[in-house]
């Protein structure tokens, strides 16, 4: 039986590729846009995604858990699917995400959705539909250092849009990228947030164009206004000479607003990815240099149903190795670095076996040399890793990539892990993220053996929020687990100015050298394991508020003003609970609770005060402010947390006084 099913899989696969080569003329199978293939089974040209039920889920989440929390569903309910991730950190604020998906509602393509986290991922809100109105999908997010979203996607008609909001997501409007001639596919978008770059605040769209003048190119554009409008598309891939095409493309932006982007190359068709193709701008995306090949000896796992090629993964799902890609700005000692990442088969440059793994390259001089490509997941050779996005910390410059993995599961399943480095790079440390191990599947009614192209991650601060897919409820919806990634660099060199408003909070293990100006407004609070010096022209104007003192590495800063505690309005995310025993015990109760608990004084009446809520092994995971008049106690509810031990602490607004408590949670 099982060699029958075999049999007509391979009857099935051969008749699909029949059917591409038949209708040449009515489909480009280099294309990968999910409607573009939906609308193509509608014709009639290719068949429909079946509808078999899913092979359930398994729980693994229990078995030696180590770093994140339960999964957390994004959006449910109804007829939904929400697939292909994208993710961005606040950059003002790391308990704020934004993620779009792909999303469907019934047979109906919503397009790119958007979904706001505002508690460090715990809880989401937003809808299915796409923002600002219903496009083709294909979601890249973005938020500027000015607090304006962008969602960049594929516009109706197969164009290129953003979506643009200044009131995080309570409104969109939609701009128009472009329309030049030919179907604009596999799009990306970035946004410079470098605090000294020359072009902050730009914002840059790429996709492949296929079919106009630009034929099998990457395109790219660019705003200065906040996305309103876009200068005419350039043309930069043509210098590699592709022997098919250039496609799925990744930008990136360095620390003076370098513009980095990077493609797979396809020299034949259809193939896998064989190269990898890199551009920069040093002028703010007005003149790109000529296109180079980094790495042109790579296998990429590219396949889709009725490929003429083996699937090289052997997962019931289409695939690609398009290259994710980071930048490092956090002003540590790996400022600059470039970091791209990408799924082949064998070792680079080898290219055999059925190996199946994520590998990384570097480059430290703005992409004119590269490193050797070394591997990310740490399991030994045999095994299948694949989709993976990396992501680069800009206040410490930590790496975090997201991938699919089968290494501890049959060879259908696969889980869904992430690989952490603190030292750019030269040393990975890998766990799974994910709390099942699922089958991966198509999504019933769109075609082509689409079950999303890409995962998610971005980090800031040491929040890291990794987002992917999978089908364990049986219908395709996406997920995150966030988790703390400490790290400390050894020395760092601080030149930027703090402007008025803004707060810079920096530390390290050894030495901080600082010759910039903190402005009248601006707050900064610098620490050091060994000493903090400030040189040159360093100075803290009058109405500044700045800190140095003497001590490692703790996540936690405290900046003072004529000897007194100034608190800021909005605690960062990564501070961990430091236990003071002048504190006030307060009264809590139930407890253990299952998730809602009373807080109350002992000898007080409560009024205007702060609450933060710090977990002993993931850091502070709540803060706000709160008035209650006249009032002996008040409500928390800690439902969505994790199980485990927390520390309530509270601290009026007259009088800085501080009290503290433990709450278990449990189910």
């Amino acid at each position: 039986m099982k060699e029958l099913y075999k049999i007509c899989t391979v009857l099935i696969c051969l008749l699909f590729s029949i059917s591409i080569t038949g209708q040449e003329d009515r489909i480009d199978s280099k294309i990968d846009n999910w409607r573009y293939w939906k609308e193509r089974a509608e014709m009639g040209i290719i068949p429909f995604n079946s509808d078999d039920p899913v092979k359930p889920a398994n729980y693994v989440g229990d078995q030696n858990r180590m770093m994140d929390g339960p999964d957390v569903v994004l959006i449910s309910g109804g007829t939904t699917t929400q697939s292909e991730n994208s993710v961005f950190v606040d950059p003002n604020n790391n308990q704020t995400a934004l993620v779009s998906n792909n999303s469907t509602l019934g047979s109906s393509v919503q397009g790119t959705n958007a979904l706001f986290s505002f508690d460090g991922g715990a809880t989401w809100t937003g809808g299915t539909g796409g923002a600002g109105g219903n496009n083709s999908g294909d979601p890249a997010t973005a938020i500027s250092l000015g607090g304006t979203s962008y969602i960049g996607h594929i516009a109706p008609g197969f164009k290129q849009g953003v979506s643009i909001s200044n009131d995080n997501g309570a409104t969109w409007s939609v701009s128009s990228v472009t329309t030049i001639a030919g179907l604009l596919d596999k799009n990306h978008l970035w946004v410079d947030n470098s605090n000294t770059s020359s072009f902050q605040g730009n914002v840059y769209s790429a996709w492949t164009n296929f079919g106009g003048t630009n034929n099998n190119q990457i395109e790219i554009s660019r705003s200065t206004n906040n996305g309103v409008t876009w200068s005419t598309p350039l043309n930069i891939s043509g210098a590699v000479s592709a022997g098919s095409h250039n496609q799925g493309v990744n930008i990136q932006t360095g620390p003076n607003g370098e513009v980095y982007v990077v493609w797979a190359i396809y020299d034949s068709w259809p193939s896998r990815e064989n190269a990898l193709g890199f551009s920069m701008s040093t002028d703010g995306g007005v003149t790109f240099s000529a296109a180079t090949r980094i790495f042109n000896n790579i296998q990429g796992v590219r396949w889709q149903p009725g490929f003429p090629i083996a699937n090289p993964h052997g997962k019931n799902m289409r695939s690609n190795s398009f290259p994710g890609m980071a930048a490092d700005i956090s002003g540590g000692p790996n400022n600059g670095t470039i970091y791209v990442t990408w799924s082949n088969v064998g070792v680079p440059g080898i290219n055999t076996g059925t190996d199946v793994s994520i590998y990384m390259m570097s480059s430290t001089d703005g992409g004119l040399t590269w490193s050797t490509p070394s591997k990310v997941n740490t399991d030994p050779a045999g095994n299948v890793q694949y989709f993976p996005w990396i992501t680069c910390d800009p206040v410490n410059g930590n790496l975090s990539v997201i991938f699919y993995d089968d290494r501890n599961v049959g060879a259908t399943d696969v889980e869904a892990w992430v690989a952490d480095s603190t030292d750019g790079g030269l040393s990975w440390s890998d766990f799974r993220v994910s709390d099942v191990s699922f089958t991966p599947a198509p999504i019933p009614g769109l075609a082509g053996g689409y079950m999303g192209d890409y995962l998610g991650i971005s980090a800031n601060g040491g929040n890291v929020y990794p987002v992917w897919t999978d089908n364990r409820s049986g219908t395709v919806l996406a997920y995150t687990s966030p988790y703390t990634l400490a790290g400390c660099v050894n020395n760092l060199v601080i030149t930027a100015d703090v402007p008025s408003g803004s707060s810079d909070d920096q530390e390290a293990l050894n030495t901080i050298t600082a010759s910039n100006t903190v402005l009248s407004g601006g707050q900064a609070v610098y620490h050091a394991g060994d000493e903090v010096l400030l040189v040159d022209d360093f100075d803290a104007l009058n109405g500044s508020v700045f800190r140095a003192y003497i001590e490692a590495c703790t996540g936690v800063f405290t900046p003072f003003t004529d000897g007194a505690i100034t608190r800021a309005s909005k605690p960062r995310l990564n501070q961990y609970y430091k236990e003071d025993t002048s504190t006030k015990m307060l009264q809590i109760y139930p407890n253990p609770t299952h998730g809602t608990f009373q807080i109350g004084l002992l000898d007080d009446e409560l009024s205007d005060f702060d609450i933060e809520i710090y977990s002993t092994s993931r850091g502070l995971m709540y803060a706000n402010s709160f008035s209650q008049k006249g009032v002996a106690s008040f409500q928390v509810d800690i439902s969505n947390f994790p199980d485990g031990v927390y520390i309530v602490k509270l601290i009026t607004s007259n009088t800085q006084e501080i009290y503290t408590g433990k709450i278990i949670k449990n189910r």
